[in-house]
């Protein structure tokens, strides 16, 4: 692998490791660590060539993944086993960003066993969105290193079109013929995700401001928030079936066990998500299906820790 691209990758994110998780590096995150310029130019490039894909192929008003192409996860977080995540019938793809020059690519077998650990946990198609890098300088990597002049470089996406790949096989993927109709079960990853995006609109609706959140299961908390106040905070989000499950005990003392959060007031949300199909009073034991019309609940934030 070239130089120039160790650089790229080691500047996408610095990591500051607490511990480990099967996906990766896991930290509780105020602020996350910002990126590089070049790994936000690139992700711009591969979001837009997508939504090209995706305008082109929306027949209509699109409600969910049945109707047509949808951004499961569109914004950056930290620390994450994807860049981005789109849906599509009943098959979600987690995509990679990949950068390659003439001596290698930034796409580390690190990388790439956290992709396809996660894909296979949680049922989706791994892959990258590949662009060629192009030094367009000699002074490249002091300018990448600190120098706050124009980087003078080069991004070309491989390929018109998609240009994804499959992680798994190294072929080049149309999700317009591998995407499935069977129906599918959500994963734990998507309902983390759909849970945390419930809360984050909530609070943005109750005037709060989200400063970073994270949707992978093993990571507490999942979002930071700062108040009308200005005064940081920390919520633990968790799906539930039933209201027997709320289970914020579990988590009263979290702030003993990761010093970093004593410094800062933390509440407990559980979310229940109901299939429209199969409502049955007050418990279901019917699973959640990607696709179905489903109900939830209003977030309701409980204190479990005062600062």
């Amino acid at each position: 692998m070239s130089e120039i691209v160790r650089h790229i990758n080691k500047l996408c994110v610095s990591l500051k490791t607490i511990n480990m998780s099967k996906y990766g590096d896991i930290q509780f995150l105020i602020d996350r660590p910002e990126p590089s310029e070049i790994f936000l130019r690139a992700r711009h490039i591969a979001g837009s060539q997508l939504q090209v894909q995706f305008n082109a192929n929306n027949q209509k008003s699109v409600n969910s993944s049945c109707d047509g192409f949808i951004w499961i996860k569109a914004e950056l977080t930290y620390p994450s086993f994807d860049n981005l995540t789109f849906a599509y019938k009943n098959s979600v793809f987690s995509v990679v960003i990949e950068l390659i020059d003439d001596k290698g690519s930034s796409f580390t077998k690190q990388q790439k066993d956290r992709l396809l650990i996660a894909c296979e946990e949680n049922n989706l198609i791994p892959c990258t969105f590949r662009l060629n890098f192009k030094e367009m300088s000699d002074k490249f990597m002091s300018k990448l290193l600190g120098n706050k002049d124009q980087l003078d470089y080069e991004l070309t996406p491989l390929k018109e079109g998609w240009n994804l790949y499959d992680t798994r096989t190294n072929q080049a993927i149309d999700p317009l013929i591998l995407a499935s109709n069977e129906k599918t079960i959500m994963s734990g990853w998507e309902l983390s995700n759909f849970t945390i995006q419930i809360v984050r609109n909530y609070l943005e609706k109750e005037g709060n401001q989200i400063i970073s959140f994270c949707d992978l299961p093993e990571v507490n908390p999942q979002i930071w928030f700062k108040n009308k106040k200005g005064e940081t905070s920390w919520v633990i989000v968790k799906h539930i079936k039933n209201d027997n499950e709320k289970g914020y005990k579990e988590w009263v003392g979290l702030e003993d066990r990761v010093s970093q959060l004593k410094h800062y007031d933390g509440y407990f949300a559980s979310i229940r998500i109901i299939p429209s199909l199969g409502w049955n009073g007050d418990t279901f034991d019917q699973d959640l299906f990607r696709c179905d019309e489903m109900f939830v609940n209003k977030p309701v934030l409980e204190r479990i820790y005062v600062s």
